[in-house]
């Protein structure tokens, strides 16, 4: 809402106004989700990384989730050499083989550019919020002016009768 050089100012009726906030708020909504996803995918990667880290070298035996719920879990056994055989998820269904050491720094590359568009939908996000809120304070103020002006006018005829 600010000017920029060079922009001339300009009346902005009620209506544009109006328009404008249900558009940010729809969009807030729309970066909200988006965030809610990539914040969720964040996670579940560190989670990963921490896991595959930490998990003992020779054969173990764990525990392994069915779904992301947690509601079932079966044990399995992991054998000898594991770290040399992590299946690592490239994308669009791409997997590679790798050792412990390539997929955690592949995992490594892809938590960063979550990170990354994590932050941008932030920083997106509280854009966003600000215009919207400075939006609100206008239209409220507006509306006060309304009110008043019909108290006013309301009050004054009431008197003169």
């Amino acid at each position: 809402m600010s000017k920029k050089p060079g922009e001339e100012g300009r009346a902005v009726t009620l209506e544009e106004l109006v328009a404008r906030a249900e558009e940010l708020k729809e969009y807030a909504g729309a970066l909200q989700s988006a965030l809610n996803t990539y914040l969720t995918q964040y996670a579940e990667l560190q989670l990963v990384l921490d896991t595959l880290r930490n998990l003992p070298q020779g054969e173990t035996q764990i525990y392994v989730l069915l779904n992301r719920l947690g509601s079932a879990m079966v044990p399995a056994v992991v054998k000898d050499g594991w770290d040399r055989n992590v299946i690592v998820n490239l994308g669009l269904n791409y997997y590679a083989k790798a050792s412990r050491e390539q997929g955690v720094s592949l995992l490594e590359k892809r938590l960063q550019a979550v990170k990354r568009i994590v932050d941008k939908l932030q920083r997106d996000y509280k854009s966003v919020v600000e215009e919207y809120s400075y939006i609100q304070q206008i239209l409220s103020q507006v509306f006060a002016q309304l009110q008043s002006r019909q108290a006013g006018s309301t009050g004054g005829e009431s008197g003169s009768r």
